[in-house]
């Protein structure tokens, strides 16, 4: 029930803003097309009414197998120290994302093994990264929020530390902890730019102010140039504390204006068919071709 309400919590912003981008027309000349309405949709169905429910179930079939009577074994701590324990579970569950969100965007590594396990993130996060058509006008919006590929909930560990809490009993730190990061996240992904007022303020004090938060927390321009076509794509890879960008990850990135283009490039097939974008399985294209020792010696006499 408490999962529910949760739910309900974070769509009904959504559905919210979603009206308020519509009437106030952020939603208009190409910034949102049919197929962004529809992947929006399909991607949350998906994510509510099948990868988080097999998540839950493989997790509780697996503890309740290997370790019987592990449900519920630490609630003690959410009673005896719920502030502490809510602290370090949103610490570390966005320290999780952030870590695996950027190897999804990050260069490609040199192990082999490793660069088909990156090609498989990158593969189910790209429709994450795609708005509009193949006119460039796409724009980002607060539907885009949950929208990934098919094994997404199934290949990011913080989602699965998420649910492993709310099995051994964190209920109410799952759901404060969990409803805070989906609200901050949606509303990073909603087509304004409020902070952008106060980083261009005439007064000096108050850019430096927002310069400041915006080192602590994500806020919406600063996830706007995560989906920018350029290098900032692969910056700001947190959802709501930016201080890993800053401190850990190095990819902080404060911009004072809207990204000029959004989204990657798109193919024609899986622009124009919501089934190719989200139901992909081809990771061929994100892995590098294997060198052979013929082509490496045809390399080498070419460069000579």
């Amino acid at each position: 029930m408490d999962d529910q309400k949760l739910t309900m919590l974070v769509t009904a912003f959504i559905v919210i803003t979603a009206l308020w981008e519509v009437v106030s027309g952020r939603t208009r000349d190409g910034r949102k097309n049919q197929q962004d309405w529809r992947m929006a949709f399909l991607a949350t169905f998906m994510m509510v009414a099948v990868q988080r429910p097999l998540v839950l179930l493989l997790l509780t079939l697996g503890l309740s197998t290997l370790i019987p009577g592990s449900a519920g074994s630490l609630a003690w701590l959410e009673q005896a120290y719920f502030w502490p324990t809510l602290i370090v579970f949103f610490c570390v569950e966005e320290f999780i994302h952030g870590s695996f969100h950027l190897f999804a965007h990050r260069r490609r590594p040199n192990n082999r093994v490793l660069q088909w396990v990156q090609a498989f993130y990158k593969m189910n996060h790209r429709p994450h990264h795609m708005s509009g058509g193949l006119d460039n006008k796409g724009q980002l919006t607060v539907t885009q929020t949950f929208v990934n590929g098919w094994a997404w909930w199934l290949i990011m560990p913080n989602y699965t530390f998420q649910l492993l809490c709310l099995y051994l009993g964190l209920v109410e730190v799952f759901v404060i902890g969990t409803a805070f990061k989906g609200l901050w996240a949606a509303h990073t992904h909603v087509n304004w730019n409020y902070d952008l007022y106060f980083h261009n303020h005439r007064w000096a004090w108050v850019r430096k102010t927002m310069w400041a938060l915006a080192h602590i927390l994500v806020f919406p321009t600063q996830h706007h140039h995560h989906h920018a076509r350029g290098p900032n794509s692969a910056r700001n890879v947190t959802s709501t504390l930016a201080i890993y960008d800053w401190l850990v990850f190095g990819t902080l990135a404060i911009e004072t204006s809207k990204p000029n283009v959004y989204g990657w490039r798109q193919k024609e097939p899986e622009a124009n068919s919501v089934l190719k974008r989200y139901f992909c399985w081809d990771v061929r294209p994100y892995v590098p071709k294997a060198t052979t020792p013929a082509s490496a010696a045809a390399t080498s006499q070419s460069s000579a």
